[in-house]
């Protein structure tokens, strides 16, 4: 029994049809079959079958402003109201006074105190080591929560041997950031090690960001692609994927992507997305972000 947890930057409930909506101009057959041929919209925010749940949940955690991924992340991570905390939403970075928090307070932490197994999957460039660990670096929050608990972020070198996968799931851009020797992957390729990766843990936990990237770059071509990606990676894991004792959970910190219009974030609900044969367990406890963690704690503290 393993629990696949998706967080994807910045994707909302969007309008539906509307042409600023990547998610009605993208190839996403995986989900469409999911959601009997529809997509999540602002005109689609529930659906329930057997085996997946589709549901709202509220990011601006009643403070005024726009959601950002540094307060957002630290609701999901931890379960705490982040920026009510701080007064504000704030991002893309944790706050400061945020940080000794997450680092005792977050889902991996929480985990291994309950001497749960997990794994954060993602991969990354040296680039991105020299930067985060760097004088003015600062290690984001997802990042921040799993190195709090002594394990090591993975590099290029895992991501090359296929035990890690490069945080844009194709991995198109190794070579420009002086890695050659990492070869591009298939999404769906993609998703099934990511599915093998977590068979014999609790956990496996992915972090994709590039949709928020493509959101503030207001480039549709950009949107549509990262979109399709993610329902390629998505299919990978469900050919395998065991319906009566595995999860996938799918959510998100803000809106952003789903309405190209505007280069900034979006207060919309995020959609969200939980696959399995005990979904609702999920789904009708989770109706913001500090619902979140306590939802997982509480369902492996059941299992």
């Amino acid at each position: 029994m393993a629990l696949y947890f998706i967080f994807w930057d910045g994707v909302g409930y969007g309008k539906k049809g509307s042409e600023k909506n990547p998610f009605f101009t993208a190839k996403l057959p995986t989900f469409q079959h999911l959601f009997d041929g529809n997509l999540p919209s602002l005109s689609f925010k529930r659906f329930s079958s057997d085996i997946v749940s589709l549901s709202p949940v509220n990011t601006t955690l009643r403070i005024p402003g726009l959601p950002q991924s540094g307060t957002g992340q630290t609701a999901i991570m931890t379960g705490m109201n982040a920026s009510k905390f701080v007064g504000k939403h704030f991002g893309p970075h944790p706050y400061s006074t945020l940080i000794p928090i997450i680092k005792e307070k977050n889902l991996f932490k929480q985990l291994q105190k309950m001497d749960k197994t997990f794994f954060f999957t993602n991969g990354y460039p040296k680039r991105y080591f020299d930067y985060i660990f760097g004088p003015k670096g600062r290690v984001p929050t997802i990042a921040l929560s799993y190195i709090s608990t002594g394990k090591n972020l993975n590099t290029h070198e895992e991501v090359k041997k296929r035990t890690a996968i490069s945080a844009d799931i194709a991995g198109t851009r190794w070579s420009e950031l002086g890695h050659p020797d990492v070869k591009p992957l298939n999404p769906i390729d993609a998703g099934k090690l990511f599915y093998q990766a977590g068979k014999n843990i609790d956990l496996n936990f992915f972090e994709y960001f590039v949709t928020d990237h493509a959101g503030h770059s207001q480039d549709m071509a950009m949107a549509v692609e990262m979109l399709e990606r993610m329902d390629g990676f998505l299919s990978g894991i469900l050919e395998e994927f065991d319906f009566e004792k595995d999860i996938i959970l799918m959510i998100s910190d803000h809106g952003n992507i789903e309405d190209l219009s505007v280069k900034t974030h979006t207060k919309n609900p995020v959609p969200l997305i939980v696959i399995g044969k005990h979904h609702s367990y999920f789904s009708s406890r989770i109706k913001n972000l500090t619902h979140i963690t306590p939802a997982v704690l509480s369902y492996f503290s059941l299992h």
